[in-house]
């Protein structure tokens, strides 16, 4: 059976621990956290990782997914802000390997945290996007290869805007070499793109390995609070269960961070009636 999380990027003017409780006492099997500012960027304190780790085990809240896509806590002294930058498609090979080993770390943490799988993207589409796709690919083998050997799935979310941009692109990653690469499934970002989800759900099947869910009205990429938007969640919960989908559906809902609590809320009912 299909599991509910919400993601900690609607929470970035609380604490950690106040999203922890938040999700918690609404009803959420598990909770996303952000691997980024202002929660959780690496490297963590000791005694910070530990206060985590016995906080969720206090509400008995499972870690659904880590989210790795942002960095912006690289930015903090910087100016020119791009948050998928650097990444691990950038043809500069100081700051690629610093994305790499940025992955690592949150690989690392991963297992720390009992999460099955970490979510990444590729950086931006540029002129040259050949050679930065041979680069994001070997950075993904290493990443892969890293992960393989403590049991973490890796999940490539695709973005409008991105190099890795649609459902093909992420497709064409696939290799018989790491068979833990695998899909983040991010609702709204499909429908910005006008592809099928349920297509897209029967294509992938068990290379899902996490889900982001939001509602998108008109393709514009906007994370709506589902039920507020034009996706037929039935169809799509639907055609999770057809391939007996059993992860988590996490609610990733980052433009309502003014009042995240009303959200949770709001999300919680929705996804629950959902499901049921």
């Amino acid at each position: 059976m299909m599991k509910l999380g919400f993601s900690t990027n609607a929470f970035t003017n609380r604490t950690l621990f106040s999203a922890i409780n938040t999700i918690n006492e609404i009803g959420f099997d598990g909770i996303e956290l952000v691997v980024d500012t202002p929660h959780a960027f690496l490297p963590l304190k000791q005694e910070y990782l530990v206060n985590i780790k016995n906080h969720l085990k206090q509400k008995n809240l499972q870690v659904s997914n880590l989210n790795a896509n942002t960095v912006l806590g690289w930015y903090q002294t910087k100016t020119n802000i791009e948050k998928f930058e650097p990444s691990l498609s950038n043809k500069n090979s100081a700051l690629r390997n610093w994305r790499i080993s940025y992955t690592k770390k949150t690989i690392d943490l991963a297992l720390e945290l009992n999460s099955p799988s970490i979510c990444i993207t590729s950086g931006l589409k540029n002129n040259n996007s050949n050679e930065e796709l041979l680069l994001f690919k070997k950075s993904l083998d290493i990443v892969a290869e890293y992960a393989e050997k403590k049991n973490i799935l890796i999940a490539i979310e695709y973005e409008p805007g991105l190099l890795i941009e649609n459902s093909i692109d992420v497709w064409n990653l696939f290799s018989n070499d790491f068979k833990n690469i695998g899909l983040n499934l991010d609702t709204c970002h499909v429908s910005v793109l006008h592809e099928n989800i349920c297509d897209i759900i029967n294509k992938f099947n068990k290379k899902i390995f996490h889900t982001h869910i939001s509602d998108c009205k008109n393709n514009i990429h906007y994370h709506l609070l589902p039920g507020l938007g034009e996706l037929n969640f039935e169809d799509i919960v639907s055609s999770l269960n057809k391939i007996n989908y059993n992860g988590f559906l996490t609610a990733e809902l980052y433009p309502y961070y003014e009042k995240p609590e009303d959200t949770v809320s709001k999300a919680f009912i929705y996804l629950k009636n959902l499901i049921n």
